[in-house]
């Protein structure tokens, strides 16, 4: 690795990342606030956990977390050094997802690209429906995996229909 791509590297932040303050924030103006940043008793240390409500929200980036949404490429250097990194990621999300969905939590993960400009009030009115969904849970029906702001399968479907002229309106 190069010294240049060393220094970008390493200015990388993982936590207080602007997509993460800006759900803090919209969480706060909805009156969700007295979370926990970073609880370390839960799995994975969930970026903002309602440990009351069991409820753990990850924020995550599209090119660190391998966002299904974004299909981004590979970095072109340094391949295989980077498909292993991202292999990792992936597995301890997956990992932490169900450890904290077995224990009985509800877990909400946010994708960076969902907070873009034409998404952000959608995904936030969703974000906030999903944790004041959970208390009103039972605990027969806790221990759920939402993924935040993404379309359902089927509208997804019928969107690309839509777009392919397989469809009217």
């Amino acid at each position: 690795m190069s010294e240049a791509t060393h220094h970008v590297m390493q200015a990388n932040k993982s936590k207080n990342t602007k997509p993460e303050l800006k759900v803090r924030r919209a969480l706060r103006e909805a009156g969700l606030g007295g979370y926990r940043l970073h609880w370390k008793k839960a799995p994975g240390k969930p970026d903002i956990c309602y440990p009351g409500r069991r409820v753990a929200i990850f924020v995550n980036g599209c090119f660190w977390h391998r966002c299904p949404h974004c299909a981004l490429p590979l970095p072109k250097s340094n391949v295989e050094f980077w498909t292993r990194k991202f292999e990792r990621n992936v597995s301890r999300d997956e990992r932490d997802a169900l450890l904290l969905v077995e224990a009985g939590w509800t877990v909400l993960v946010v994708w960076e690209c969902h907070l873009k400009k034409d998404r952000f009030e959608g995904t936030m009115a969703d974000l906030v429906r999903q944790v004041r969904l959970s208390e009103s849970l039972g605990r027969r029906e806790r221990g759920r995996y939402v993924e935040v702001g993404a379309i359902d399968p089927w509208k997804l479907a019928v969107a690309r229909r839509r777009a392919r002229g397989h469809l009217r309106r």
